[in-house]
Parts: C-alpha cells; structure tokens; sequence
C-alpha cells in the first residue's frame, strides 16, 4: 500500500508498506478517504524536536480523516465493510485514574492516532483502529465535512474549558484551521466580540469571512494598541492558537484582570515564559488545552445540523504522491492555504 512518511527534516515522500493486519479481535481495517494536514503534522515536517520531545525518523503521521470499513477483526460486528466512519484519533485505557475521572484525553496509557512512537498515522492507504474509535459518518455530510470534525472537536473542547457566556468579549490568536473552526463556533453560538489575528493576510480574511468582528495581521499593526481602542477594559478570555511566544506575550497584554488565557496552540520549543509580574497583578487564569474529551460525536452533529460551514476551509487538496509539496505548502502557507489535505 501507498504510504507517505516523513523521512527526515523538511522531508516527505510515498513508499510502499505491507497493509496492515488486525491489532486485536476489536480493531478495524480502515481505508482512508481523505485525511487533513494538521499543525502537529507540519510540526514533525519542520522539527527534528517537539515540546523537548524528538522526532524520530522516518514517521507515518496523519489523524485528521474520515474513512471507509473494509474488514472487521472478530469481536468488532458494529460496522459493515463499505460504512464510512470518522475516526477518534486517540486511544485511552478506560481504567487508570484519568480515565475513571472521565479526563480521556490525559489517560496515563495513552495512544495517538500518527503520534511518531505511539500508533502510526493515517497518511495510508490503509490504517487501523478500535472499533470503538470509530464514529458513523451521517449522509448529510461529505467525506471532507466528515475529516473537518476532529480539528474542530480541539475548539469545541478549547470552549469548554473557557466557560464564558456569549456576552464575553474574546481574543483569537492565530487562524489557521483551528482558530478559524473555533471563531465559527464561537459565532454559531453568537458570540458578538471576537478578535482574531494571524500573520497571514488570506488568514486575516478567512477569519472575517468566518465570523470575526475584527481582524489584523499583526505584521502590520500593533494589535495590542488597535485592541485596546475598541475594548479598553480588555478582553475576557484569550484563545491562542499559534504556540508562537510572540502571541502568548499579547494574550497576556489584551486579557483584562481576572480573565482567563486558554492555551490551545502547541510550542516547538519545550520551555515558554509569561511576564510574571502582569499575570499576578490581573491574577490571570492559564488554562492550557489538551486535544479535546469526547467532542468528536458533538462536532459531527453540529456539522449535520448545518450550525456551521466548514467545507471552504479547504483550499488545497494533494494525491500521496504529492506528498512533498502538500507538506510543504501547509508548513510555508504557500498560496495562501488555510487547510490541506490528501485525497486517497
């Protein structure tokens, strides 16, 4: 079967691998239909190191996908060859003490769908999982629509943990797919104040066109002035979406005092720093967000209800051989891309 690896830094290509066999008499042999470039992934592209954690060589990355049941190992009888499934990419033990307190996305055992040492990813033409990670694709959404649940499972998830009314003024930092699909949510459930930022201008766009009330491109203003201008008391919470040290600082600028700062944008590097002295004088809450708990059945549904359009996210659609260019493009926000992604 076809399946694209990274094989070093800034490195990507197709090689032929052995399909895969059954994992355990639950597990299902899956197809992949389309599968979405994710951050993560364009992480593992870009850097030998991620989070102090390093990468190791070559990799099957990919989560983001939705799927097609081929064949079901023997205790696995709840889909038929030929459904099309989306696929919860994380796999938790159900018993240690995370797990017990419903906290899945930080079981102590837990494994990640194209995670380099943990399960590999969806980057083939064949892949396998749990049966019970696996979720039916309503026939009111497209294969595409289906692939865009788990990334905005992450936002819904982000919102969660805000716990803030739709009368909060809110700062998004960072528009890339995830930022873009949370300032949909955050509109859906009509949120009025939402200020985003990127340093791209087609994201600066995407996010207007997505539901911002503002946006700049914080290579050409100084958002933290412009911000100010339109919220002086400052904005209740801040979802920074980028990981970039630059804009942990301005979240820590714009947030007014007893607001709260989520934490969704990972950092290459594995050390990052806060001005101490304006986090303890606004007593600012961080709370830092970890993939999402359980949102991925709630995303599908509000796809099928049609509570947000998603599907011109995708700008850019690649063939595995096209590996090294997909790659490439996501990674360096070539031609003005906002979410890539493989068609198998």
């Amino acid at each position: 079967m076809k399946s694209i690896y990274l094989t070093g830094l800034r490195q990507a290509r197709v090689e032929e691998a052995p399909e895969p066999d059954f994992q355990s008499p639950d597990s299902v042999i899956l197809k992949t239909k389309v599968a979405g470039l994710c951050g993560s992934d364009l992480h593992y592209f870009i850097s030998e190191s991620v989070g102090g954690d390093p990468v190791h060589y070559p990799c099957l990355v990919g989560h983001e996908c939705s799927a097609e049941v081929v064949s079901n190992g023997s205790e696995a009888k709840k889909y038929k060859p030929g459904e099309k499934v989306v696929i919860e990419p994380s796999i938790s033990c159900g018993v240690c003490d995370q797990c017990l307190a419903g906290r899945f996305n930080t079981c102590r055992k837990i494994k990640f769908l194209g995670h380099p040492g943990e399960l590999p990813g969806c980057f083939a033409d064949y892949f396998v999982m749990p049966e019970k990670n696996l979720i039916a694709l309503s026939s009111k959404l497209s294969l595409e629509e289906g692939m865009l649940a788990e990334p905005l499972s992450i936002a819904r998830h982000a919102l969660y943990l805000a716990a803030v009314e739709n009368s909060a003024t809110v700062g998004v930092l960072g528009a890339g797919p995830i930022g873009l699909l949370l300032i949909m949510l955050l509109k859906s459930y009509e949120f009025s104040s939402i200020f985003a930022t990127d340093r791209s201008e087609a994201r600066v766009d995407a996010a207007l066109r997505a539901g911002a009330s503002w946006a700049a491109n914080v290579e050409e203003e100084d958002i933290i002035s412009e911000i100010a201008a339109r919220q002086p008391l400052g904005l209740d919470v801040v979802f920074e979406v980028s990981g970039d040290q630059e804009a942990i600082d301005q979240a820590v600028e714009l947030v007014k005092p007893g607001g709260k700062i989520i934490q969704i944008g990972i950092s290459l590097p594995e050390r990052i720093s806060h001005r101490s002295s304006i986090l303890r004088r606004k007593e600012i809450t961080i709370i830092n967000s970890r993939r999402q708990n359980k949102c991925l059945e709630e995303s599908l549904n509000l796809l099928a209800e049609k509570k947000l359009k998603v599907d011109w996210l995708i700008t850019h659609r690649f063939s595995p051989e096209e590996a090294q260019t997909a790659f490439t493009t996501a990674a360096d926000r070539l031609d003005g891309v906002l979410k890539a992604a493989f068609v198998f």
